[in-house]
């Protein structure tokens, strides 16, 4: 079996290498969490169906929270998508510009992986997309959308097309979603077998408590409970979760103000650079002189995505002042001479 090895990201300089919300939790929240540490019982297990969790999580997406799991990020669902349906002589659909955790699940179920390929710079053709699928016959198909690294979408009657084309599990992962308008979370009752994840690691800025969510009809959620390992989330991060969740208008102003940052890349007049235009929180920069870009980036202590004989990097959004030191590198670049 040859097992894929995801590389963790590095945790020095100025981090916009994760994708991670760049502002820690307010005061009160932070506050509020501190409070409520009296009241858990470290010496019991959790709660496992997580209820106070999951139903503060419905009241955000609508969704009951009988169809709603959460999990030790949405990592951990997507493994458990993974090694619940594929296995040994079964594959994974997914595309050839993906998250790294998908290969490194299917790899770890000795699982077959066919990616479809897209050019990071152009928008998917979903109709070759669909015949592709279908030539392939596969057991899974799985993609991030937004898109990373990309930061392309899809919109719903393109997941719904590719739905009603599929035989198998068509997972969704809604990682970046909050930067987008329009969630497959309303095609549920309409696809029988459409999968969502989430997680609070993003727009919520919880990467360090690692808290998502699997989302599907009642009936696969009814089918897929039993099968899940107990106690996934610790006490800390669900009553963290549950916190959070209860101030969520709170984030808006913040994923407004990423949104808007993010945008404005895309309107920066750079000859040496292109800068895709993105619905996540990051953005694509492509240059053929990649090195050299990357470089310059390393000397002003930023650090960012790296792509291994690529001639793109990935920048995440970061605050006003960590972003102008990115757009200052990008024309100081562009001055250079070629």
């Amino acid at each position: 079996m040859s097992q894929f090895v995801y590389e963790t990201h590095s945790q020095s300089g100025i981090l916009l290498n994760a994708n991670e919300n760049p502002w820690n939790l307010p005061d009160s929240i932070r506050q509020e969490i501190k409070d409520a540490l009296d009241t858990i019982a470290f010496n019991r297990y959790p709660e496992d169906s997580y209820q106070e969790l999951c139903e503060a999580y419905s009241q955000i997406v609508h969704i009951p929270a009988s169809q709603i799991l959460a999990g030790n990020g949405s990592d951990q669902h997507l493994g458990f998508l993974i090694g619940t349906f594929l296995g040994k002589g079964k594959n994974l659909l997914t595309l050839s510009l993906d998250f790294g955790m998908y290969d490194y699940y299917a790899s770890s179920y000795d699982a077959g992986i066919i990616k479809y390929p897209v050019d990071p710079f152009s928008k998917m053709d979903v109709d070759d997309f669909i015949h592709f699928m279908q030539d392939q016959d596969p057991d899974m198909v799985l993609f991030s959308n937004p898109n990373n690294p990309t930061g392309n979408f899809l919109d719903l009657a393109e997941i719904q097309r590719i739905c009603d084309a599929a035989s198998c599990p068509v997972v969704v992962d809604e990682a970046y979603i909050e930067f987008a308008q329009g969630s497959a979370l309303s095609l549920l009752d309409r696809c029988d077998h459409l999968y969502v994840t989430r997680t609070l690691s993003k727009a919520y800025g919880l990467a360090g408590v690692r808290i998502g969510f699997l989302l599907s009809s009642q009936a696969n959620m009814d089918a897929l409970r039993p099968l899940h390992v107990p106690y996934a989330v610790n006490s800390i991060s669900a009553k963290i979760g549950a916190i959070v969740l209860k101030h969520a208008d709170l984030f808006d102003e913040q994923i407004e103000n990423i949104k808007k940052e993010r945008d404005r890349f895309a309107m920066l007049s750079l000859q040496r650079c292109r800068i895709k235009p993105s619905q996540a929180n990051f953005i694509l920069i492509q240059t053929p002189a990649i090195q050299a870009l990357t470089q310059a980036f390393k000397e002003n202590g930023l650090t960012i995505r790296e792509y291994k004989g690529k001639d793109y990097c990935r920048v995440t959004i970061g605050t006003p002042e960590e972003n102008q030191i990115v757009k200052d590198v990008l024309i100081s670049f562009d001055k250079e001479e070629q």
